[in-house]
């Protein structure tokens, strides 16, 4: 299932994306989202080419209905992020892929942050998989908005966030 999404986010590419690595941002997101932050792991200089590994817990009642009766109590979402170094005109590509623990369900994404101005932009363009026979494809369908969801929440808690550092 074909998901894009995308936002602008009021401030300079640089203080996002240092907002984006920043493990107490990450918490407070995964806290606003009704997850538990399990792990966070920066590898390399945010400043080149690098990593980002983050581990997330959800209860089974946060999840779409069509999933929760495959997950018992909650799923382990593991999510890695590898950033490209800046590009000449300082945008950032990250692909993403997460996986569900015990599910044969994911995604992969590619990010795009650029800087319009004081602004971001925020893309967001991949696909959500569930290799589950019958009915894998509601799944992803039912996957899909959560991706929005998510990336409308992480950009309006980067502006507040950003506001108040």
């Amino acid at each position: 299932m074909p998901v894009n999404a995308s936002t602008t986010i009021k401030a300079p590419l640089d203080t996002v994306l240092n907002t984006f690595v920043d493990e107490a941002f990450v918490r407070h997101v995964s806290d606003r989202a009704g997850t538990k932050l399990e792990s966070f792991e920066v590898s390399g200089d945010t400043n080149t080419a690098f990593t980002v590994t983050t581990v997330r817990t959800m209860s089974a009642d946060k999840l779409p209905d069509v999933v929760q009766k495959f997950v018992k109590g909650a799923i382990k979402l593991n999510q890695v992020d590898t950033y490209d170094a800046p590009a000449a005109d300082g945008s950032r590509n990250a692909r993403t892929e997460i996986k569900a623990h015990g599910l044969p369900v994911g995604a992969n994404a590619t990010q795009t942050l650029t800087s319009t101005n004081d602004e971001t932009l925020v893309e967001v363009t991949g696909d959500v998989v569930a290799n589950i026979p019958l009915v894998g494809k509601k799944i992803a369908a039912a996957a899909e908005p959560y991706i929005g969801k998510a990336l409308t929440l992480q950009a309006r808690a980067a502006e507040s966030w950003i506001a108040k550092n």
